[in-house]
């Protein structure tokens, strides 16, 4: 089921941003994007009241402070999964391969859209990637992409709609991801 939201989500992406009206703008006219700060891995713990973002797609780890507000969208500088876009709504750790986007005061774009646009973005992000040991996407080459800016009230509607699908999306992993922890537990219940 996962995947099939995925998929749609994927398809409704295409079909809206494909014919989206507005102001093509690069995006570091839109927002600063922010290396962030590299930490021993020998400080990350398993649990920790912030997660840390690095190269990948899941936390690093954990860490007992934070460099990032929540409402930040960071893109995986380094790394195979380089150029994978989140939205984080909590705060976090970025990492040295890990990029930031705060939005400038003047853009006239919203957090929740820019990430949802970037998302359906995301495959031509990835293919920015440079070097063959340890790829990665250079600041330059990230800054340049273009970002199709419509009205506000476009931008609302849209993000309606598009955040219900992502909430959707997180909810059945977290079921999914709670069956299978019921799942180990009662396993393990079998042969005691």
């Amino acid at each position: 089921m996962i995947k099939d939201l995925v998929s749609l989500l994927s398809a409704i992406y295409q079909n809206l941003f494909f014919h989206l009206q507005g102001d093509k703008v690069p995006l570091s006219e839109l927002a600063e994007i922010i290396k962030g700060q590299q930490i021993n891995g020998s400080e990350l713990s398993e649990n920790g009241k912030y997660y840390v973002m690095n190269g990948g797609i899941t936390p690093s780890g954990y860490y007992d402070n934070y460099n990032t507000e929540a409402d930040t969208i960071s893109i995986s500088e380094g790394g195979n999964s380089c150029g994978y876009v989140q939205y984080n709504s909590s705060d976090f750790w970025s990492g040295g391969h890990c990029y930031t986007l705060r939005i400038k005061p003047t853009a006239l774009i919203s957090t929740p859209f820019l990430f949802h646009f970037l998302k359906w973005k995301e495959p031509d992000i990835m293919a920015l990637r440079s070097g063959s040991g340890l790829p990665n996407i250079q600041k330059k080459d990230l800054s340049k992409v273009c970002i199709i800016v419509p009205t506000l009230d476009e931008q609302q509607q849209l993000i309606a709609l598009l955040s219900t699908f992502q909430m959707k999306i997180e909810n059945e992993e977290i079921f999914t991801s709670n069956l299978n922890k019921q799942k180990q537990h009662l396993l393990s219940q079998m042969f005691i």
